[in-house]
C-alpha cells in the first residue's frame, strides 16, 4: 500500500525555503529593532513636550477656576456691604504690604 511514496526526494527547494524565511525574520528583527530605537530617541522629548502641554493646561484651568470663584465673590460684595468692606480692608492691607517690600 505504501509502495507509491517516494522517499527520495530533492531537499534543495524545502532548504530555499527556509533561508529565504530566516532571512525575512532577520529582516522583520532589523526593522523591529530599528522601530524600537527611534522610538526611544523619540519617545523621551514627545514625553516632555506632553507632560509641559498638561501643565499648561493644568495651570489655564486653574486661573480659569479662580477667576470663576472671583466674579461670584464681587457679585456677592456688590449685594452685601459686609463683603465689601472686607474685601476693601483686605485690599487696602494688600497694599500696605506691597508698599512695604517696594521701598
Amino acid at each position: 500500500m505504501a509502495g507509491f511514496i517516494q522517499i527520495e526526494q530533492s531537499s534543495v527547494g524545502v532548504e530555499r525555503m527556509i533561508r529565504k524565511t530566516a532571512g525575512a525574520q532577520a529582516a522583520g528583527n532589523l526593522v523591529a529593532n530599528i522601530i524600537v530605537g527611534a522610538l526611544a530617541l523619540v519617545g523621551q522629548p514627545v514625553t516632555r513636550a506632553v507632560a509641559k502641554i498638561g501643565a499648561v493646561l493644568e495651570a489655564q484651568a486653574a486661573a480659569h477656576k479662580q477667576r470663576r470663584e472671583d466674579e461670584r465673590l464681587w457679585s456677592v460684595a456688590l449685594q452685601d456691604a459686609r463683603v465689601m468692606a472686607d474685601l476693601s480692608r483686605a485690599m487696602s492691607q494688600s497694599a500696605e504690604r506691597d508698599l512695604r517690600n517696594f521701598y
